[in-house]
């Protein structure tokens, strides 16, 4: 059993809600229909580009995707297996052959990732292109970001890129308060800490 685990930092201070990481992964990916394994989301979960009043007003964006926790809710509510945590990269993914697009993981996920492809009769989600991560490379996510806000790398190493931006940084999860110990972290624009 390895204590591995595969994070991502996302650079709030940088990022513009551009959605290429949206577009990249969808089309990359090709994921089905209206779904999208990404999403741009105003910070304060508010509608996106929705101006703020009073006196200075500003706008942050804090992109979301599948958080890889390390205790995930949608893996302990999937009846058969099939949403599942790799134990050697610690990415949660999904078996498409043993899915039965029950919901429970879409249910159970407080970061409301988890989609269902209604043709196919199974549930969908980031895994954080866990065939590019085997052979040295970014997810696509990362590789298009123009602004160059999202990192990837072994959080689980305290010595990595991704955990030293996480320490240098304060950087923070999505939910804490959800219990399921995220991989994903996020680096907060000073107005927002």
């Amino acid at each position: 059993m390895s204590d591995t685990q595969y994070g991502m930092v996302i650079d709030l201070r940088g990022c513009t809600g551009c959605q290429t990481c949206v577009l990249s992964c969808k089309t990359s990916n090709e994921v089905a229909g209206d779904n999208f394994w990404n999403h741009v989301i105003d910070y304060n979960e508010q509608q996106l580009y929705m101006p703020v009043s009073g006196e200075k007003v500003s706008m942050a964006f804090r992109p979301t995707l599948c958080n890889h926790c390390a205790s995930p809710l949608c893996v302990a509510s999937c009846p058969t297996g099939a949403m599942h945590k790799n134990e050697e990269t610690g990415i949660v993914s999904v078996d498409r052959d043993i899915c039965i697009g029950c919901d429970s993981c879409i249910n159970a996920c407080p970061y409301d990732i988890p989609v269902a492809n209604e043709d196919e009769k199974v549930v969908e989600k980031c895994n954080f292109c866990a065939g590019r991560v085997e052979n040295g490379k970014d997810p696509y996510c990362v590789a298009a970001c123009p602004a160059r806000v999202r990192h990837f790398g072994i959080i689980s190493d305290p010595n990595s890129e991704v955990s030293a931006l996480i320490a240098e940084n304060s950087a923070q999860v999505y939910k804490e308060e959800s219990g399921t110990n995220p991989s994903v972290y996020y680096i907060l624009p000073t107005s927002l800490e």
